[in-house]
């Protein structure tokens, strides 16, 4: 890559004569340069406004040396290349500078061909960074449309088509609210995925608000349940639950729970046919009876998980067309669809798994799936029992 004449260095070295060597070497290679003849110096110019594209830090110079500018210089937040510049014997402290952020280092004393190829290596990175930002925040602006532009729309649509189907505009007969309910199960289907989809941008942004605390995840079962089994009705099938009368609270947020349960059922829904049967089941498990939960040994399991003194174990279970095997690893990958397929299955984006594990992930516990090809599939969530109250 040819230099930018608006290529910007700065030149931060107490030895005037290496100063003065770099100064004409980066001018005569297109730069533009300025010296800084120590740190104090330095970080006076930068708080000049002064841009630059690039500093060549010298590490060892009177006052303030070169570490310090450096932390300075990326606690301020300032979007610059840094190649730090030291003399034999500092070779630890070149490596200490690229941990703190410096993008290279080059050691005195050094051939000017070499320093240029490194200067224009450091500028191209910067450059490829700086794009790749740009493109992060195309992404945020995505993911803001989709939450503003298109969800916002599809609630209105939602409620002025539940309002028809209710019958408030005029008679409809049964087909028709059949009709109207059937579009109103696509639209909170456009609804969930766009949910799933942004929640799992925050997941991997580290950006993603939860409550959590302790619930009894028995009520959250039952809710759940009870709110799907009309869907289910409607599908064909018979959505039951074993769920034990007391179970211990588990800390999770309520919210993140209620979605985990709907995605699962939902995607049970998918792939059960008419007159198959989907199973919700919440029962505990103390310390000693965690030999019979078979985890798979492809789930990661979390550190000290096996030590807490008991397990809340939440499944749904289908008599679907089940998961080939090898697909059972990666189904919680995100765009994964299992290749199995039945005559009433429904499309997705393959996102709700994939928000179910960062969920499970957050609060610490584990999910895997199990099935048998042709006989159906258990999608398991495994917590420990919380150890705080409610009141704490």
């Amino acid at each position: 890559m040819a230099p930018n004449s608006s290529d910007k260095i700065l030149i931060v070295e107490d030895e005037p004569d290496i100063a003065l060597a770099l100064k004409l070497a980066l001018e005569a290679s297109g730069y533009d340069s300025s010296w800084a003849c120590d740190g104090e110096k330095a970080l006076a110019m930068l708080q000049e406004k002064q841009h630059y594209n690039l500093m060549l830090l010298d590490i060892r110079m009177p006052g303030i040396d070169g570490v310090e500018v450096l932390k300075r210089l990326k606690s301020s937040g300032r979007d610059m290349a840094v190649i730090m510049m030291s003399g034999h014997g500092s070779e630890d402290l070149a490596v200490e500078c690229m941990k703190i952020g410096a993008d290279d280092y080059i050691s005195k004393p050094f051939v000017l061909d070499d320093m240029l190829q490194r200067v224009e290596r450091a500028i191209s990175h910067r450059l490829a960074m700086l794009d790749k930002k740009r493109l992060e925040q195309e992404k945020e602006d995505f993911f803001l449309m989709l939450s503003h532009d298109m969800k916002n729309p599809m609630a209105a649509v939602i409620g002025s088509i539940d309002i028809m189907r209710e019958g408030r505009l005029g008679v409809v007969n049964e087909e028709q609210v059949e009709y109207l309910q059937s579009a109103i199960d696509s639209c909170n289907e456009v609804v969930t995925m766009i949910d799933n989809l942004l929640d799992i941008r925050r997941f991997e942004a580290g950006k993603m608000h939860l409550s959590i605390r302790p619930f009894d995840p028995a009520e959250i079962c039952r809710k759940v349940v009870g709110q799907l089994s009309r869907a289910a009705e409607r599908d064909g099938v018979r959505l039951s639950s074993n769920i034990s009368e007391k179970t211990p609270d588990v800390t999770v947020d309520r919210k993140a729970l209620t979605r985990i349960l709907g995605n699962l059922i939902g995607n049970s829904l998918k792939f059960t046919p008419e007159e198959g049967e989907i199973t919700v089941s919440c029962r505990t498990y103390n310390r000693a009876e965690t030999a019979v939960i078979q985890i798979p040994e492809y789930v990661s399991v979390p550190e000290g998980f096996l030590n807490s003194e008991c397990f809340v174990a939440i499944s749904v279970s289908d008599t679907g067309e089940g998961i080939p095997s090898d697909e059972l690893r990666c189904i919680f990958d995100r765009f994964t669809q299992s290749s199995s397929s039945s005559g009433r299955e429904r499309g997705g984006a393959g996102l709700g798994l994939a928000f179910c594990k960062l969920a499970v992930d957050s609060f610490n516990g584990v999910i895997w799936a199990e099935s048998t090809a042709g006989q159906g599939s258990t999608f398991t969530v495994l917590l420990p029992c919380s150890t705080v109250t409610k009141d704490n």
